[in-house]
C-alpha cells in the first residue's frame, strides 16, 4: 500500500491547477474567437503595422487592414482581435488575437507552467483533453519552441470529425508586473485559420509570429 505525503498531494494539487489554469485560458479565447463576426467584406492588405504594448512589454508586426475589435471578457481578461476582411463570409474566419490573462503572483516565470514540452502537453497534444474538448478531439504538435523568454507552438486542432480542422501558431509569454501591482499577465498571442487556408496565409502568420519581441 502507498501513502501520499502532504507534500505530495500539494503538490499534486498545484499541477492540476496549473493545467487547469492553461487549458481555461485557451479555451476562453477560442471561444471569444468563434463568437465574434462581422459582415462586411474588404480586401486584405499585403503590409505591415507594429502594434505596441508597453505596459506587458512586447511588440508584434500585425497586417494593415485587418478590422481591430477588442472584447473585454470575465476575470479582467481582455482580447485583441484583427480579423482578415477577405475571411468575412466564410464560417470560419481568418484572424489573429492577443488575450491578456492575470495570472497569480507565484507564477513568476513560464517555467511556473512547465516546460515547453509539458505545456504543450497539457493544453494541445492530448487527444480529448484540450480546453475539455470531446473524446473525438485531434490535434497535431508542428513544432514547439523556447525562445525570446516565450513558448512558441505551431499546431493543428480539429474538435471532432464534422467540425473545421484548424490550424494555429500562438505564443505564449508572461508579462511580470503588467496587472500594476502583484501577479503576471499570460499574455497569448496566437494566429488562426482553417488548415485549408494555411499555404494562403502561412507568410503573413510567420512575419506576425517572429516579428514578436521588446519594444523598439
Amino acid at each position: 500500500v502507498l501513502f501520499s505525503t502532504e507534500s505530495d498531494v500539494e503538490s499534486d494539487q498545484k499541477d492540476i491547477n496549473r493545467r487547469s489554469f492553461t487549458r481555461n485560458a485557451i479555451f476562453s479565447t477560442l471561444i471569444a474567437a468563434n463568437v465574434i463576426n462581422s459582415s462586411d467584406p474588404a480586401i486584405a492588405a499585403s503590409e505591415f503595422e507594429t502594434y505596441v504594448d508597453k505596459n506587458c512589454g512586447f511588440q508584434i508586426s500585425v497586417p494593415v487592414g485587418w478590422e481591430k475589435t477588442t472584447q473585454e471578457i470575465s476575470d479582467r481578461r481582455r482580447i485583441e482581435f484583427w480579423f482578415d476582411p477577405s475571411s468575412f463570409k466564410d464560417d470560419d474566419k481568418t484572424l489573429i488575437f492577443i488575450a491578456y490573462t492575470p495570472v497569480r503572483d507565484d507564477y513568476t516565470s513560464l517555467g511556473s507552467f512547465g516546460s515547453v514540452q509539458q505545456m504543450a502537453a497539457m493544453t494541445i497534444l492530448p487527444k480529448g483533453n484540450l480546453a475539455g474538448a470531446n473524446e473525438g478531439l485531434k490535434s497535431e504538435m508542428i513544432s514547439a519552441d523556447s525562445k525570446k523568454n516565450a513558448y512558441i507552438f505551431d499546431y493543428t486542432v480539429q474538435p471532432t470529425p464534422n467540425e473545421i480542422n484548424r490550424h494555429f501558431r500562438t505564443i505564449f509569454f508572461l508579462a511580470q508586473g503588467a496587472t500594476g501591482g502583484a501577479g503576471a499577465q499570460l499574455v497569448t498571442i496566437t494566429a488562426q485559420c482553417p488548415e485549408t487556408k494555411y499555404s494562403d496565409v502561412k507568410k503573413t502568420f510567420e512575419e506576425v509570429i517572429n516579428s514578436f519581441g521588446k519594444p523598439s
